[in-house]
């Protein structure tokens, strides 16, 4: 199920613009049509939301992305015999 986000901005009364999460779509396109035959004047728009734990699987899964490379080329480095065995860096050898 996608959850989805109404977004309604009503010029008039000063309301500005209000958000509220919706539990699908379906749900948002008919609060949607709830609110422009209350307020003709109402622009309202419903947008796909990404659920907090969605956003931090995909920032944690590209972290660990980023540390599997990181192995790869350090195990490359190994095989090539680039590698000091105190992974330190010869410059940084004192």
């Amino acid at each position: 199920m996608m959850k989805a986000l109404l977004i309604v901005s009503a010029l008039g009364g000063g309301m500005g613009s209000y958000e509220v999460e919706m539990p699908s779509m379906k749900e948002c396109l008919d609060a949607r049509v709830a609110i422009m035959e209350q307020d003709k004047g109402a622009k309202t728009l419903c947008v796909p939301a990404v659920a907090e734990t969605d956003k931090m699987e995909k920032f944690f899964s590209i972290f660990m992305g980023i540390v599997s490379r990181m192995k790869e080329l350090e195990n490359e480095r190994d095989l090539q015999g680039t590698g000091s065995p105190d992974w330190q860096c010869e410059d940084c050898k004192g």
